[in-house]
């Protein structure tokens, strides 16, 4: 029974990671309807992003809110550059080339910066485990989740109860109509790339300390959020969210009472599952038109 307790907790700390990844890819894909293949390269930026800021001095704590602005701003950069030049109003298929080509780009230029080799990253954590009513949690995933936990909590509020989360909402359900009503459209998309690649930036931060800096440290991560957002339905928040936990939680007991070795092909048979019966996902929702 405790094994199996410890292993709902570590599924839930785990699930907490993913929902900050998850949550970001399902912001800009709900708002802009894009599928964004750069999310991983976002994520590898966060972590980079620590590494040098540690570089210089600075406390990882200090960081990594640093770090956060950093990714956001050259997110900001490339949705200005590229992203509203070439991908709005255009649909799936052509995110889908340019979003991956510009994955690949940023991989290439932080290779040809910093190198190939993993890098690791301090944390104030170390390996430091806390013991909770008998259970051993690793602090740094304790900071992870808790962290998680606030800026999850805090976005969904935000999201529901201020003017420009409200505007989020209203052009990720129709966009003309957002338009016709007033909202300044071009802003909110603007608004929601930023917000989706600073998700990302901020969760390379976090777990960089566990699995070290190295370019495609993202392509796995994203891989796992594409499945949860597939898995809790597409665009909605709420769901990215639920379906973190699920797939969290599911990992961490197929990888204790099953094997680690066909848990990356967990995910995946959760969401053909779940497609077969519920095909808008878990809280997802058919649109007619978004743009």
């Amino acid at each position: 029974m405790e094994l199996f307790v410890q292993t709902i907790i570590n599924g839930l700390i785990l699930g907490a990671g993913y929902a900050l990844v998850a949550v970001g890819l399902t912001v800009i894909f709900g708002t802009l309807h894009i599928v964004n293949f750069a999310h991983g390269a976002f994520f590898a930026l966060g972590a980079y992003a620590v590494l040098q800021l540690e570089n210089v001095g600075l406390p990882y704590l200090l960081s990594v809110p640093l770090a956060v602005v950093i990714v956001a701003a050259i997110g900001f950069v490339l949705e200005m550059s590229i992203v509203r030049r070439a991908l709005y109003d255009r649909g799936e298929h052509g995110s889908i080339i340019i979003t991956f080509a510009l994955s690949q780009a940023i991989v290439a230029s932080i290779i040809l910066v910093v190198g190939p080799d993993p890098i690791p990253v301090e944390s104030p954590f170390g390996q430091t485990a806390i013991s909770v009513f008998g259970f051993f949690i690793s602090a740094q995933r304790l900071f992870i989740a808790s962290t998680a936990i606030l800026v999850l909590a805090g976005f969904a509020f935000w999201l529901r109860r201020s003017v420009r989360g409200q505007q989020i909402l209203a052009v990720s359900q129709n966009a003309k109509g957002a338009l016709y009503s007033g909202i300044n459209v071009p802003f909110i998309r603007s608004l929601s790339f930023l917000l989706g690649t600073a998700a990302a930036g901020l969760a390379g931060a976090l777990l960089a300390p566990l699995i070290s800096a190295f370019p495609t440290m993202g392509d796995a991560n994203v891989i796992v959020a594409f499945t949860v957002v597939i898995l809790g339905g597409l665009g909605s928040i709420g769901g990215a969210m639920l379906g973190a936990l699920v797939i969290g939680i599911a990992n961490a007991l197929f990888e204790t009472y099953v094997s680690v070795s066909w848990t990356p092909a967990l995910g995946w048979i959760l969401v053909i599952l779940v497609l077969l019966f519920w095909p808008q996902g878990l809280m997802g929702r058919a649109q007619l038109n978004r743009h």
